[in-house]
């Protein structure tokens, strides 16, 4: 968990000082409103993401207090039983097949159809529906 808090403290480290030299540099209000804007909501989320760090009492007795509660976050002290921050079960994984470049295509197909007309958007859509079809009973359910 640890990781992925450092990852936003540093993003937000970045938009802060992205945002002061946006401000300082180009005197815009609507620039620097959305830079203030995002750094709030990564504020938030590591406000409450630091509210749900559990406190609670450290190895030698003492009361884990907001310090404490920093520290887990940023990762100083992580709890000895803890995950990694990227570790998962087994996953679904399709074998390795060309449908997905021919989805892609069709999406393609039907993005440009959208610019030139219908007649480019029905191919589209049924080379989008066979793509789907063939990725979809490539998947290895056995596994």
């Amino acid at each position: 968990m640890a990781e992925e808090f450092r990852l936003f403290l540093r993003t937000g480290l970045y938009v802060a000082g992205a945002g002061l030299v946006y401000w300082l540099v180009s005197y815009e209000a609507a620039g620097t409103v959305l830079l203030v804007a995002l750094l709030l909501a990564i504020v938030a989320f590591l406000a409450v993401g630091l509210a749900f760090a559990g406190g609670g009492m450290a190895d030698d007795g003492d009361h884990v207090g907001i310090l404490g509660r920093v520290n887990r976050v940023i990762g100083f002290h992580e709890r000895p039983g803890a995950t990694g921050p990227l570790e998962g079960g087994p996953e679904l994984v399709p074998l390795s097949t060309a449908w997905p470049v021919v989805t892609a295509a069709a999406i393609v197909v039907i993005g440009m159809g959208l610019i030139f007309g219908a007649w480019l958007t029905v191919p589209g859509v049924a080379l989008l529906v066979l793509g789907g079809l063939g990725w979809l009973t490539q998947l290895d359910v056995s596994r």
